[in-house]
């Protein structure tokens, strides 16, 4: 059943594939109709907190999980919970979401408030949507999961070229493949656009369907430990990796909430100066994400 749940892993910064959406029954998106501009007021005390409907990925190892009994467990959902311990003037709501480019739309429409979606900064999605400033989970790049004992050997991001990947379209890494093969227009990728779920993208790699599909550090052993030591090989490092560039996650809104933002932003910087992020992550994840990588 664990495995069931997990084979709906989103592909959003990693490599976990877009599925059916769910619904936990906390919520509706169609009950929030206050959309996603502006902030609860601060000077009315008496005011009912203002409930915000959060769009929350389900399935993604460690991170974000909605388990058999209903109930959230991982490191963003707890970021969540104590981000809202810290504002009182909302009430913080949570819909599963399974599916990256439905989590865009729901958004768009105003039916979800926040996209807690493990999302990365990428130019073209700050174009569109809000940002949140303050990252909790900072990323390091990259690995490439190939079928086990494939033999297939990753030391850089110039390896990748010629070999098959499967790439979740509407991704941060599937903007990436693509613009690494505008630059290597003699040896690309070849991407094979793939919306399935987690199970199915292993399968796929296992049926030699396709040479490899993009992952990361901390997932990679998450899915291994419930998937079993032989679902894949690891190879690869710090893939597209650029420490120049913004590298954590963040929230997204929509342009027109930018005091919601702040208040968001704010409280992030606040668990992470008094070190409650590092400390969770630690106790969830086993490494202290809330530091770039050296």
């Amino acid at each position: 059943m664990m495995k069931r749940r997990i084979g709906l892993a989103l592909a959003l910064t990693l490599t976990l594939a877009v599925a059916a959406c769910g619904n936990n029954g906390n919520s509706s998106p169609s009950s929030n109709k206050s959309g996603a501009s502006g902030s609860a007021s601060a000077n009315n005390d008496n005011a009912e907190p203002r409930t915000l409907v959060i769009a929350l990925a389900n399935g993604i190892p460690k991170i974000s999980v909605l388990d058999e009994n209903g109930k959230w467990q991982g490191y963003d959902y707890e970021v969540l919970t104590k981000i809202d311990e810290i504002l009182p003037q909302y009430v913080f709501k949570y819909e599963p979401i399974t599916d990256f480019q439905a989590a865009f739309v729901g958004l768009d429409t105003k039916a979800y408030d926040i996209l807690s979606i493990h999302a990365s900064w990428t130019e073209e999605r700050a174009q569109k949507y809000l940002l949140g400033e303050a990252s909790h989970y900072e990323n390091s790049g990259y690995t490439l999961r190939v079928k086990k004992g494939s033999g297939i050997v990753v030391n850089s991001d110039e390896d990748l070229g010629g070999l098959k990947i499967a790439v979740p379209p509407g991704t941060s890494v599937a903007g990436l493949s693509e613009k690494f093969n505008e630059t290597h227009s003699d040896n690309p990728i070849e991407i094979v656009w793939d919306s399935g779920t987690l199970e199915q993208q292993l399968a796929i790699l296992k049926s030699g369907a396709v040479d490899g599909l993009f992952g990361e550090k901390l997932n990679d052993q998450a899915t291994l430990e419930a998937y079993g030591p032989d679902a894949f090989d690891v190879t690869g490092d710090n893939l597209f990796y650029d420490p120049a560039k913004k590298n954590g996650t963040y929230l997204l809104y929509n342009y027109g909430s930018e005091s919601l933002q702040q208040e968001l932003d704010t409280a992030i910087n606040k668990l992470l100066a008094d070190g409650t992020l590092s400390k969770l992550s630690l106790e969830i994840l086993g490494i202290d994400v809330t530091v770039k990588p050296l």
